[in-house]
């Protein structure tokens, strides 16, 4: 499983169709339930055009109608799908709109033309672009497209089959929900099609935990530990988030908007290679996650020569069985500072990781946008790592014939990095994002090679725990600003 922008993917030349759902202006209901405070800042400071999603084929025969009810079906199983959001011009408050699950029906609109894959791909880059937002609603929008007879032939896929790509805004849906969503709506269509029983789970509802999650934060005041911890790692900084430890600055006049960003996805690890290191972490004592932050924490010494590693950890707050296939934002985040000091070997960085990961357990559960309000910070994040097994999640054996894959939108900045770090059947996966320029596309390459190298080495020793990874590969060197 990748997590990839639209334009990387091998979308099919066919026929394509549009659904949007709709809901009669008198279906909304007046919702008392809170947003949740990252739900809040991201509505007052998305920037346009910004979405997630995920693109999959349906290996059955295509269906107008079927595909209809699983749409209905899937809105109707979760609430996040059917709720909206306004602002009180005079109070400045936000507002929450809900409709029931019977209120949503869904249109339908096809192109008579087939289109080319090249035409395919221009019309969802810019209808998902320009339709998403969090104060607009449909937050949530698909498009089939039915492949032409060559594609077929030149993909030697099912013979029947067609492609699902939907693109939604992130205050309704974390890449949980985007993985999520290809079992999910793969077995809906069954049902629909064929009346197969989909057996999914019961699940609850995001706008009930953003109702808690506001009333969590709402406990929060400028002492408490959460609050003095986040502020601590900011002020090392100067109030701002860490950087990419490598240079990846832009230099561009200061009235210049920024640039949208590069964007890969590299398979760092064989499936046989993943398991080889996890075995090493575990014999340790210590889990993958450790090992992978380990890994970065190695890396970065050796391309900087700096012993501490600091960065932004995102984690699932999906606390409860209810939240565990539930669409929506589960997502906190973690202050990490991975603190190697006189660590030479791969067991020594390992301790050092998972006391980083300790340290502030529990944090990510508190809403860092309301932490932000008691701090009065405007930062945002420039340079995060996650770290996410999907292994286990329902049919992921499947994704690969399915041709799954998560994506995001292009995203604009000039200092942020981001790495997410996938382990999957297939193995280890890395999607980042980063300036584009030079010097950012080669420390970020550059930094991904040693990372590899790293995770290589502990995987071919015989005492992986005891290898020595602080020096520097001959081969590698570090691109100046």
């Amino acid at each position: 499983m990748e997590y990839t922008e639209l334009a990387d993917y091998p979308l099919p030349a066919g026929r394509l169709t549009e659904w949007v759902p709709r809901v009669d202006d008198d279906r909304w209901v007046p919702d008392p339930r809170g947003l949740s405070f990252t739900h809040q800042d991201h509505c007052e400071r998305s920037a346009p055009g910004s979405w997630i999603g995920t693109v999959f084929e349906i290996h059955r025969r295509y269906d107008v109608e079927a595909v209809r009810a699983t749409i209905i079906a899937y809105m109707g199983r979760h609430e996040a799908f059917r709720t909206k959001v306004r602002r009180d011009e005079e109070s400045g408050s936000w507002l929450r709109y809900t409709a029931p699950t019977d209120a949503v029906h869904v249109l339908d609109r096809a192109h008579t033309e087939p289109r080319t894959e090249t035409q395919v791909f221009k019309h969802l880059h810019s209808w998902f672009g320009e339709t998403v937002s969090p104060t607009a609603w449909p937050h949530f929008i698909l498009a089939t497209v039915e492949p032409d007879d060559a594609f077929r032939a030149l993909s030697d896929g099912p013979g029947e089959s067609f492609l699902l790509a939907f693109a939604a805004d992130h205050s309704v849906m974390d890449a949980y929900s985007q993985i999520y969503a290809i079992n999910e709506i793969d077995r809906l269509y069954a049902q629909a099609l064929e009346g197969v029983d989909p057996e999914l789970p019961e699940v609850g509802s995001y706008v009930d935990f953003s109702q808690s999650e506001r009333a969590l934060g709402d406990t929060l005041d400028s002492n408490h530990s959460a609050v003095r911890t986040w502020q601590d790692f900011l002020a090392v900084e100067n109030g701002r988030f860490p950087g990419f430890p490598l240079p990846v600055a832009v230099d561009r006049p200061a009235t210049d908007a920024p640039a949208a960003q590069s964007s890969i996805s590299s398979w760092l690890l064989t499936s046989d290679q993943s398991d080889a290191f996890n075995s090493a972490c575990r014999a340790a004592g210590y889990n993958m996650q450790a090992g992978i932050l380990a890994a970065l924490a190695l890396t970065n010494t050796r391309l900087s020569g700096r012993t501490s590693l600091r960065t932004v950890m995102p984690m699932h707050t999906r606390d409860e069985q209810k939240w565990a296939a539930s669409v929506g934002w589960y997502v906190g985040i973690l202050p990490m500072e991975i603190q190697l000091g006189d660590a030479r070997t791969f067991g020594e960085a390992l301790e050092s990781a998972a006391a980083a990961g300790t340290a502030n357990k529990g944090l990510a559960r508190m809403p860092y946008s309301k932490i932000a309000q008691i701090l009065e910070s405007t930062e945002i994040p420039r340079f995060v790592v996650s770290y996410i097994d999907l292994r286990f999640l329902p049919d992921a054996a499947q994704w690969q014939a399915r041709k799954g894959r998560a994506l995001r939108s292009n995203c604009h900045a000039d200092d942020e990095v981001y790495f997410w770090v996938n382990r999957t059947l297939e193995g280890l996966n890395i999607s980042a994002r980063f300036p584009s320029s030079d010097v950012a596309s080669t420390n970020v390459h550059r930094f991904i090679t040693e990372f590899v190298s790293v995770l290589t080495a502990v995987i071919d020793s015989d005492t992986a725990a005891d290898t020595v990874l602080t020096s520097l590969s001959q081969s590698v060197a570090v691109a100046a600003e």
